[in-house]
């Protein structure tokens, strides 16, 4: 019998590769990743102002993560940070015309992307997959919070 994990191990390098494949293919190589989820995230929210603080909740990581993110952006040229006029500690992330350019290209790419690996597949098993995937998340999570807890003890 063949171990989930290392299924998992091997789907994942697949996804990897072929994403990386289908990026190039579609202009958007090098934001495959968190630049592609924020650029993307920011045009939707055009009518919005968004500052660090919401792309690092958006994202789910830390203020260090989120700013080196944001730093790279900028240098690539995908956004502009501007300082709020009401208080000069919050900054605002703005598009640049080249990064609405890539935002939609990228948008293009997840589509056709999400049309490739969902074909044959019924919503039933794309929730079977959310459900499952939820759950390993769950458990990895009990066990870190275990894992603090005894630590205190030490």
């Amino acid at each position: 019998m063949v171990n989930p994990l290392q299924m998992l191990r091997g789907f994942v390098k697949e996804v990897e590769q072929f994403l990386d494949h289908q990026a190039k293919i579609h202009g958007v190589e090098h934001l495959g990743g968190p630049q592609g989820l924020v650029i993307t995230y920011l045009l939707s929210h055009q009518e919005t102002q968004l500052s660090i603080k919401d792309i690092e909740k958006m994202l789910e990581t830390s203020k260090s993560v989120t700013s080196n993110l944001i730093k790279r952006m900028e240098k690539n040229g995908f956004i502009r940070v501007c300082p709020s006029q009401a208080d000069k500690r919050v900054k605002y992330l703005v598009l640049t015309d080249y990064g609405v350019e890539k935002a939609k290209k990228f948008q293009v790419f997840k589509d056709h992307v999400h049309e490739l690996l969902g074909r044959n597949l019924s919503p039933e098993d794309f929730e079977t997959v959310r459900r499952v995937i939820l759950q390993l998340k769950e458990n990895i999570r009990q066990e870190q919070l275990k894992g603090e807890e005894n630590a205190e003890d030490f």
